[in-house]
């Protein structure tokens, strides 16, 4: 993807073959090997990284209020939302069962379509039991040249979004001149440095809208914003179109009750399940 973005939904990659995936998400960047599933939540700005070799697999995206009501263990679904890419451990049977689900889904037929959700929400349980104080792998070879300086940039960012800070700040923290930062910014991930900024708190506010009652004033505050209008303001625009108030209410009302009406309304949207990554 040309540069960093963010949905509603919960977002689940299975790289099957090739040399996995590189993600930039929440301030790291990631190593997805091969065969291996992992899961985040889509409202962090997150930057799939060009490699060098095609990589093939299969990628899911799920209503977040289906995850939040599967009760998964070890706080993983609370671990999304604050931020985390959790990765298998170890490589499962994917080979096989990432295409299955592909098939199941795109057959038509409720029986399998469910069958499909069964086999995924125990799967995410599995993974939540053996992740129970662990986060996903981070990169663990070293980055260079501008790479390791969006690095730099983006954990900086990942740490102080919720204060008062400018790009001048976050330059001279990092020793960078401005212009120079912002341009280096744009060319790697093609977005400003504000622009990530202003996407760390809408999605801060999200994760406060789902999971506190705290009034649309006082969490804009808490998420960074000066003031109420211009939290609504980002919030229309990188938070789905919507209001906070109709965000809460549709997170909130939303239930796993009617499988067949929301696969059907998944299928014609962005929502669903896919076969290759690039």
């Amino acid at each position: 993807m040309p540069c960093p973005h963010t949905h509603s939904d919960i977002e689940i990659n299975v790289p099957l073959q090739g040399e996995g995936l590189r993600y930039l998400h929440a301030g790291k960047i990631y190593e997805v090997p091969s065969g291996r599933l992992a899961v985040f939540w889509g409202g962090i700005p997150h930057q799939l990284l060009s490699g060098k070799k095609r990589s093939e697999g299969v990628w899911l995206t799920l209503p977040l209020p289906w995850v939040l009501q599967w009760d998964l263990p070890g706080n993983l679904a609370r671990r999304l939302l604050a931020g985390e890419l959790v990765v298998e451990k170890t490589a499962q049977d994917n080979a096989s069962t990432a295409p299955r689900w592909v098939e199941d889904f795109e057959s038509g037929e409720t029986a399998r379509r469910r069958v499909f959700l069964i086999e995924l929400e125990a799967r995410l349980h599995r993974l939540g039991l053996c992740h129970s104080a662990a986060t996903g792998t981070s990169q663990k070879n070293p980055v260079s040249g501008g790479e390791s300086r969006l690095v730099e940039i983006t954990s900086l960012i990942a740490a102080r979004y919720c204060e008062e800070v400018t790009v001048e700040e976050i330059a001279s923290r990092l020793s960078l001149n401005p212009r120079y930062m912002m341009r280096l910014f744009r060319r790697l991930t093609g977005i400003s440095v504000w622009e990530y900024v202003l996407r760390l708190r809408v999605a801060h506010a999200q994760r406060l809208l789902i999971t506190t009652n705290k009034k649309i004033a006082d969490l804009a505050i808490e998420s960074g914003f000066g003031s109420v209008a211009p939290f609504y303001a980002a919030f229309k625009k990188w938070g789905g179109g919507g209001s906070p108030v109709d965000y809460r209410r549709k997170v909130g009302k939303s239930t796993y009750a009617s499988l067949n009406e929301a696969i059907a309304e998944n299928s014609s949207s962005r929502r669903g399940v896919h076969r290759c990554f690039r």
